[in-house]
């Protein structure tokens, strides 16, 4: 295994990924999930996904840790065939002329459905090149792959994004879920429904956290529910147990 260590000394080793749950909007089904990276170890530095990005942020290790969790996470998809995985994926990898090539390599070696890999791309990082990533994302998506457009409407590029990549899905913001009680963030969410339906893409609602925002995000139409009032993101025994028994996590009342 790659292994990589930073100037603080975490490696790929001390890592894993947690997997949480995207929920249809229908409250039934588990949808999908998202890989999130966790430190086997928890401790001060190393508590969140935010707090292991910072110890790989020079482009070596950023890029050993992207690999890593595509390689990961793409074995953990084999063992759940009715589930979509949702990866991060830093910018940098997509102005890589090779990176479609290279993650086409990976899924044909793993031995995984690619209709069930879904590409993250962070819409606040910065992308620059978009005639590079254009062409990695046609590529991946023609390979069967499906590419959605995270935490939409916290950077300065959000129409940009959908004008110039073909995009599957957008997740809206946390921020504006948090804010659904007001006229503004109630207002905002439902124009990003309403436009990323017109367009034929899939919404996912992220950090939903109480009743009154799920029952709000049914109504104006996100296909998705991804937060803590159904599950925090768990380890895939977890995972492969829910889908067992077929159980819908919901967090108590």
């Amino acid at each position: 295994m790659l292994h990589v260590v930073p100037d603080d000394h975490i490696a790929l080793d001390d890592l894993t990924l947690h997997y949480q749950p995207q929920i249809s909007a229908d409250g039934r089904s588990i949808v999908s999930v998202e890989a999130l990276v966790r430190a086997r170890k928890p401790g001060p530095g190393r508590r969140t996904a935010a707090d292991i990005l910072a110890h790989f942020a020079t482009p070596e290790t950023s890029e050993a840790l992207d690999w890593w969790v595509l390689r990961t996470a793409m074995t953990a998809a084999l063992d759940w065939p009715s589930l979509v995985v949702g990866i991060n994926v830093g910018a940098d990898r997509f102005r890589d002329p090779g990176f479609a090539a290279r993650t086409i390599a990976l899924v044909e070696e793993i031995g995984v459905d690619p209709r069930r890999i879904e590409l993250e791309i962070v819409e606040g990082s910065y992308i620059g090149d978009f005639d590079t990533a254009f062409a990695n994302i046609t590529a991946l998506r023609a390979h069967g792959l499906r590419i959605a457009l995270d935490d939409f409407g916290t950077g300065f590029s959000s129409l940009t994004y959908l004008l110039k990549l073909p995009i599957d899905k957008v997740k809206i913001d946390k921020s504006f879920v948090d804010g659904v009680g007001s006229i503004q963030s109630a207002v905002i969410v439902q124009a990003v429904v309403a436009l990323a339906r017109a367009l034929g893409l899939k919404v996912t609602a992220e950090g939903v956290e109480t009743e009154a925002q799920y029952q709000f995000l049914r109504v104006a139409g996100c296909h998705l529910i991804q937060g803590w009032l159904f599950a925090k993101a768990l380890p895939a025994a977890e995972i492969s147990r829910l889908l067992s028994t077929g159980e819908i996590p919901r967090a108590a009342a």
